[in-house]
């Protein structure tokens, strides 16, 4: 992976963080940030040595979605232009998506238009209890488009249409029950609550859990009776494999599988 210059990230005993780091532009991506995001969580994802990933911004804002200077509001951007920056955006959010390990979204802060498609790309999010919320593409003329697949899939359509239509801003709690957040907590609590996450992950058989996130995606795409077929396959692959060898056998022996780590945590 080529050094980032827009993100940081960072390796810790099996986990990994990839932090936003425009701060002075409340870390909105450009066309540098969203490259750089999709490069680390495709070569995150294919290092089996990395078992969780944290996504996080850095400075009191997480993520405020695309830089207004990259949309062009300085320039009249052509419609090969437009249509490149909407296929980069997407690719990214769909990276994040389809990461095989567990992304986990901190959300320190604020989050706009496509900062909360790339909550809504996370598997599990947990906010801060000050953060706010706002799909705010209608007040510049914008339609979000490229997130919607994302923030519908966690949501559904009755919170996209009071939300999207209104671009009023909504609290860390409106979030949490709407499914878009899945745990809120005071702002000293938030990095405490990341590495208990963090290291529960850790403590699980890393297989397993690639392939429950991979079953979980491949079954939106499959009709009725190719599901059944699906589950049938995952249960039989998963019993014979020798992570659930161990397990049972680690379970039997009443000791630690493994593949748990000496420490956890990140």
């Amino acid at each position: 992976m080529k050094h980032p210059t827009s993100i940081l990230v960072e390796l810790h005993e099996g986990g990994a963080r990839v932090t936003l780091n425009r701060p002075d532009r409340r870390n909105a991506f450009n066309a540098r940030m969203v490259a750089e995001v999709c490069e680390a969580f495709k070569t995150l994802g294919q290092d089996h040595s990395v078992r969780v990933i944290v996504l996080t911004g850095s400075g009191p804002t997480f993520c405020a979605g695309a830089d207004l200077g990259w949309m062009g509001t300085d320039r009249i951007v052509s419609a090969s232009e437009a249509q490149q920056d909407a296929e980069r955006l997407l690719a990214m959010f769909r990276t994040i998506d389809a990461c095989p390990c567990p992304v986990i979204g901190r959300v320190q802060g604020a989050a706009y238009g496509g900062g909360i498609g790339l909550i809504a790309a996370c598997d599990i999010t947990v906010a801060a209890a000050s953060a706010t919320f706002a799909f705010s593409e209608v007040r510049l003329g914008l339609v979000p488009a490229v997130i919607a697949p994302f923030v519908l899939t966690k949501t559904g359509e009755s919170f996209v249409r009071r939300f999207c239509l209104t671009g009023e801003s909504f609290s860390a709690g409106t979030a949490q029950a709407a499914g878009l957040i899945h745990d809120v907590v005071e702002p000293v609590a938030l990095d405490a609550h990341v590495a208990s996450l963090v290291e529960q992950i850790n403590r699980l058989a890393p297989q397993a859990v690639r392939d429950t996130k991979e079953l979980f995606q491949r079954l939106h795409h499959l009709s009725q009776d190719e599901r059944w077929k699906a589950c049938i396959e995952g249960n039989v692959q998963a019993r014979l494999s020798s992570e659930a060898q161990e397990g049972l056998r680690a379970f039997r022996e009443r000791r630690t599988p493994d593949w748990v780590p000496s420490t956890g945590g990140m």
